[in-house]
């Protein structure tokens, strides 16, 4: 859940609103060694802030839930994901394009700003919203805020959710915590062996 907290205006300056994320509720055992969280939000709730996209679909089944899907999207023609040591394809979209995963989104995006499915053989393991400064959108750092703080109260028993700065864009990714050790490699762009 995010709040929004107005810090008093000082003399002399105009006042500022600045977005707090707030940590999911966790329940603590009674040795307060282990906490579990104090909310199930699992799949389910997942699928609704998604429009159905969820772990494990394949690249056809996460196409055919977009509002425009791709026409001719098969396994073999997606490309790979070189930043990752094992086989890792991916395909994406323009974030424009897809209304539910853009709630949460109050502030600017850039117009070029996208978002990418990652598959193993087996599913989808991640969504990525890549968002890119342009003329119009000088900082999209709010708007990742806000898909950050929407995806951040999802236990991680369900979705994983990060917010990372690649060169100059706002990356959100949430990442489905069985998908195993997943290493990539952000900084170095690995070629195909």
């Amino acid at each position: 859940m995010a709040v929004l907290a107005l810090l008093p205006p000082l003399t002399g300056m105009a006042q500022e609103t600045k977005r707090v994320l707030v940590v999911p509720p966790v329940q603590w055992d009674a040795t307060m060694t282990r906490d579990r969280p104090a909310q199930s939000h699992g799949p389910t709730e997942l699928g609704r802030l998604t429009g159905g996209v969820v772990w494990g679909l394949s690249p056809l089944e996460v196409n055919s839930r977009l509002p425009i899907p791709a026409t001719g999207l098969n396994w073999s023609a997606l490309p790979f994901a070189n930043e990752y040591p094992e086989e890792i394809r991916y395909f994406w979209t323009r974030l424009d394009t897809v209304r539910e995963l853009r709630d949460g989104m109050d502030a600017c995006i850039g117009a070029s700003s996208y978002i990418v499915f990652l598959f193993r053989s087996r599913g989808l393991f991640r969504v990525s919203w890549r968002l890119v400064p342009d003329e119009a959108c000088p900082a999209p750092r709010a708007a990742a805020e806000g898909v950050f703080a929407r995806y951040l109260t999802v236990d991680r028993e369900a979705s994983l959710a990060t917010h990372y700065r690649a060169g100059k864009a706002e990356v959100v990714e949430i990442t489905d915590p069985n998908a195993g050790y997943l290493m990539p490699f952000r900084w170095e762009n690995r070629g195909r062996r």
